[in-house]
C-alpha cells in the first residue's frame, strides 16, 4: 500500500503534488488553476496565498473570517479514499488571534467521511480555543467514538511557545481504535496525547484545512484576523517527521 497521499512541501497551498518538486512561482489560488488542493470553500471568509512561507517554503495559506454572522474559508483534499488509517501534519500560526477566550473557537482541520455514522461526519477534527482570561490557547481534538459521551472522544492540548506550531494527527479505525496527537513534538513513540475508542464506524474520505465552524464569540472578536497554514502532509501509515 502506498503510504503517502499528499505532500505540499513548499507550501500547503500546493505548488506541486509531492516533495522534491515545486513550481518556481506560488499560485495565486490555492485550488485553481495550479494549486494542489481539490477545491476550496469561501463563505463569509477569505483565503489568500502570501509569501514567504514557514521553514524556507515559498508561500503559505492565510485564512480569515470576515462575517460576523457566519464564515468559513478552507481548502479540501479529496485524495483519501475510504481510509482506515490516516495521518496528517501541518504548520499553523494563530498568533494574530489575540484575546482568544473560552467562548471563542474555530475549526482548523477535519478528516471526514462521506457517509456519517451516528450522525457524525467528522472522523477526527482539530480546533483552537482560548482560556477564560484570553491569555492562552489550546487545541481541541475530537473524534467519532461509538459509546462515548455524545459518541465523541476528545482532549485538549495547550499551545505553548511561538508559532508556527507543528500539529500531527493519526487516526486508526477499529473497535479498539486510536487517535494520536503530536503538537510541537517530533518523537513518534511519545504522542502528546492519545485517545482510545471504538472508531470502527468511520473512515476518512477527504480532509479540509483552514477556518470553519467558528463560534459566535470568535466571529465577534476575531473578525478579519489571519490564521496561517503551511506544509500540509497526509499519509496512510508512516509517521511524518517535523520540517
Amino acid at each position: 500500500m502506498n503510504t503517502k497521499m499528499k505532500v505540499l512541501s513548499l507550501a500547503l497551498v500546493g505548488l506541486c503534488g509531492y516533495a522534491g518538486s515545486a513550481m518556481a512561482v506560488c499560485p495565486t489560488d490555492p485550488a485553481q488553476p495550479t494549486g494542489a488542493w481539490s477545491s476550496k470553500s469561501v463563505l463569509g471568509g477569505a483565503l489568500t496565498v502570501s509569501t514567504p512561507g514557514y521553514e524556507t517554503t515559498e508561500c503559505k495559506l492565510d485564512a480569515s473570517i470576515t462575517s460576523a454572522t457566519f464564515g468559513s474559508a478552507y481548502v479540501r483534499d479529496d485524495s483519501p479514499a475510504s481510509e482506515p488509517h490516516y495521518r496528517a501534519r501541518f504548520l499553523v500560526d494563530t498568533d494574530a488571534l489575540t484575546g482568544l477566550n473560552s467562548l471563542q473557537s474555530v475549526r482548523l482541520l477535519s478528516a471526514n467521511t462521506e457517509t456519517p455514522y451516528l450522525s457524525i461526519g467528522e472522523t477526527v477534527r482539530v480546533s483552537v480555543f482560548g482560556n477564560l482570561a484570553g491569555t492562552a490557547q489550546s487545541l481541541a481534538i475530537a473524534a467519532g467514538c461509538e459509546g462515548a459521551t455524545s459518541n465523541l472522544c476528545s482532549t485538549n492540548v495547550p499551545l505553548t511557545g511561538t508559532s508556527p506550531h507543528v500539529v500531527q494527527i493519526e487516526w486508526i479505525k477499529g473497535t479498539t481504535g486510536t487517535i494520536n496527537i503530536w503538537v510541537d513534538n517530533g518523537v513518534e513513540g511519545t504522542p502528546t496525547a492519545t485517545l482510545p475508542g471504538n472508531t470502527n464506524g468511520w473512515v476518512v474520505d477527504y480532509a479540509v484545512l483552514g477556518l470553519s465552524t467558528s463560534s459566535p464569540g470568535y466571529r465577534a472578536s476575531q473578525l478579519n484576523k489571519v490564521v496561517s497554514f503551511d506544509q500540509f502532509d497526509s499519509r496512510r501509515t508512516t509517521f511524518i517527521p517535523s520540517p
